[in-house]
């Protein structure tokens, strides 16, 4: 036997899976840099060494005004770090302090609350200069036209009307856009509701897929908006799923975001030689398990790894239950992928995506929820089967495919991308 250990919540979960089924763990690589969490110390050195080679302190001057963009408190961005380190470069160039605002991209999120501020950015900066909410609603954005899928480029103001513009965000998978950041902090972060709905409307295409960019029409979409916003400055980073830093990369938004993408895919992308009739999930614990809708993610890279109609057993909390209005809703509305399929194209919100996501999946494996939320809504709208235990989960996935199943794990799903070697 096999002892497989499971985050669940703020706890961890064991179970035993017999030799003769299981497949392996399957758990991103480590970092080869052990000398991780980078110091501050380090963000500088990546300030003064861009990787397109150009020079920080030339790119400004002293009468400047200037938009530094950062994300909200639904990633992890270290933000709270790296701006004291950039926002005293800027200092020692003489850039005064009341010429620069930073504004928190919260695309068609809920606005960062003041105290969410002073967590986010810490309470020194927040006191000391401007900072707001994008607005994605806002009577006064700026058209800039379109992009080749005639998604509108409607950008914040004051970002567009800086002399300089600076971008800081993290590189993560995302599973229609490939991976986030970098050309993410202009769509849909500062961008308007109209521009975001657009372009998130082609998340059916069937190459915006989780790490991948090539003929991902959203990537190239958004890539094409933050060309008209003219980013004069980006700083990215990679985070493990302990939230230490793993890369940094300075300068141009598109070679930052590149170099950040390679590490990525270097740590998180994993292949095996073929898929699975059980694959086993947690989300990682809390708070990757906080809710469904933050769990979806594992349960999205899961499904690469599962045979067709095989069972996928996720292991997720939810103590906070389903945690998005519009997912819920679209669950009970929506019963066929077919008409949420319709609705993304044409009727675009966000939540929406989630439900569309889950009965893709559907059509793929069946899925058996550990959790705490309540058997019937697991039932109905969301179509799963509730289980009380890994232990019941496992028997009844065995019970569906067989004695001999074979079983993948995957104890940090949201983090780890799993592939099948291509043939």
């Amino acid at each position: 036997m096999v002892e497989v250990e499971l985050k669940y919540g703020e706890e961890a979960i064991y179970t035993d899976i017999s030799d003769k089924n299981f497949l392996g763990v399957i758990a991103s690589k480590k970092n080869p840099n052990n000398d991780y969490p980078i110091p501050n110390l380090s963000y500088e050195n990546a300030i003064n060494n861009p990787v397109d080679k150009s020079c920080f302190d030339k790119l400004f001057d002293r009468n400047d005004k200037i938009s530094i963009v950062i994300n909200d408190n639904t990633r992890i961005t270290p933000s709270k770090e790296i701006l004291p380190v950039l926002l005293n470069r800027l200092d020692n160039l003489g850039i005064k302090e009341e010429n620069i605002e930073i504004l928190i991209a919260v695309g068609s999120h809920r606005p960062v609350t003041e105290k969410e501020m002073d967590e986010l950015l810490g309470k020194d900066i927040v006191s000391r200069f401007v900072v707001e909410n994008h607005d994605c609603q806002a009577d006064d954005l700026v058209d800039l036209g379109t992009t080749h899928l005639q998604t509108p480029v409607e950008l914040n103001r004051k970002f567009v009307e800086a002399d300089k513009r600076i971008t800081i965000g993290d590189i993560a998978f995302h599973y229609y856009a490939g991976y986030t950041g970098g050309r993410k902090s202009i769509l849909p972060g500062i961008s308007s509701l109209k521009s975001i709905q657009k372009n998130h409307s082609n998340l059916i295409h069937p190459d915006a897929v989780t790490g991948n960019l090539d003929g991902n029409v959203i990537h190239v979409d958004m890539t094409q908006a933050a060309e008209k916003a003219k980013v004069d400055f980006c700083v990215s980073v990679v985070l493990d799923s302990n939230k230490e830093i793993v890369e940094i990369a300075t300068g141009n938004i598109f070679s930052s975001f590149e170099t950040c993408v390679k590490k990525v895919d270097e740590l998180f992308k994993v292949y095996v030689d073929k898929p699975a009739d059980i694959v086993l999930v947690s989300s990682g614990g809390f708070p990757k398990d906080i809710n469904l809708y933050q769990a979806q993610k594992a349960i999205e890279q899961a499904q690469t790894i599962v045979k067709p109609g095989g069972q996928l057993v996720v292991i997720a909390a939810c103590k906070d239950g389903i945690g998005h209005k519009v997912f819920e809703e679209w669950m009970y509305k929506y019963e066929t992928l077919e008409e949420l399929s319709k609705q993304v194209q044409t009727n675009f919100k966000l939540g929406g995506h989630k439900a569309y996501y889950m009965r893709k999946t559907m059509t793929k494996a069946d899925i058996i929820l550990v959790s705490e939320l309540d058997s019937e809504l697991v039932e109905d709208p969301f179509n799963m089967t509730p289980a009380d235990s890994v232990e019941d989960a496992l028997d009844l996935a065995f019970s569906r495919m067989g004695n001999d199943a074979t079983v993948w794990t995957l104890p940090i799903g949201g983090e780890t991308l799993p592939l099948i070697t291509p043939s």
